[in-house]
């Protein structure tokens, strides 16, 4: 069964095409999904998010503004039934709602069972703030906590394409990506294309990837990441009502459901 409720009207995202070292991460993260052949039991949608439900685990990802264009409004429909493998290849399409669409699937595949995971006693801005002391940290996404992360950790940097007092100019990124101890990126970069670019320029760095798009997939220890911090969802019927209401994910994680776990890499 598919459920979607949206009303996002936003101008059309602009196509994401799949090229070069980003083709590389997203082909190696497909290689390693954790249940490929789950089959597809239900897909919902709103205006910020969506949401794939597979063997009674959920995976979410962001929409960024996306919503399905005309050859996609069945797509939802046509996705119900198959499995993981088949609607996370949508990962290689270069339209942003069947890329969302694809990494929600890609995280239900991997996510971990709720019932068995180590929730985290700290958020992630705590994990960040104590790897960052007194170190140059980099920041991709602008999360609620910039401002009290910036007072934690000895040198700070906001990377940000939107128009945002205090952000690196763009012409500086490759620079000041490559002076960091510490750089923490979204999860969503993986959704506009850039997040093996951005691994690519802060190799030194000890890096954390987080938000609820994170995959949990190994892959991303192998390309660079030492830090997955993500979401796992409890209450599928709880999450499910949130992203279909539209409501931002620190709404939905209000709201109950949600715990968040991290993963850090091991030699």
């Amino acid at each position: 069964m598919s459920t979607y409720s949206c009303n996002n009207h936003l101008t059309k995202v602009p196509d994401r095409p799949l090229a070069g070292e980003e083709k590389g991460l997203v082909e190696s993260i497909l290689s390693s999904i954790i249940r490929p052949d789950a089959v597809v039991e239900q897909i919902i949608f709103g205006a910020k998010f969506i949401a794939v439900t597979a063997e009674d685990r959920m995976g979410i990802a962001a929409l960024l503004g996306a919503a399905p264009r005309e050859h996609e409004v069945d797509l939802v429909n046509q996705m119900v039934g198959k499995s993981i493998k088949e609607v996370a290849a949508l990962l290689h399409q270069p339209f942003p709602f069947s890329i969302s669409l694809g990494f929600a699937a890609l995280n239900a595949g991997n996510t971990p069972d709720p019932e068995k995971v180590e929730p985290v006693n700290f958020p992630a801005d705590d994990l960040i703030a104590k790897l960052g002391k007194d170190k140059i940290t980099g920041l991709v996404g602008e999360f609620p906590f910039v401002d009290t992360l910036r007072e934690r950790v000895g040198t700070f940097h906001l990377f940000e394409l939107k128009s945002v007092p205090g952000a690196v100019p763009r012409d500086q990124w490759e620079r000041v990506l490559a002076e960091l101890d510490v750089f923490a990126l979204t999860g969503t970069a993986l959704l506009t294309r850039s997040m093996a670019w951005f691994l690519s320029k802060a190799r030194q760095a000890k890096i954390v990837i987080l938000g609820p798009t994170t995959p949990f997939s190994p892959a991303l220890f192998s390309h660079g990441a030492d830090y997955l911090c993500g979401s796992v969802v409890t209450d599928i019927k709880k999450v499910a009502l949130g992203i279909q209401s539209g409501l931002p994910f620190k709404k939905v994680k209000r709201n109950g459901g949600i715990i968040f776990t991290q993963w850090e890499k091991t030699d």
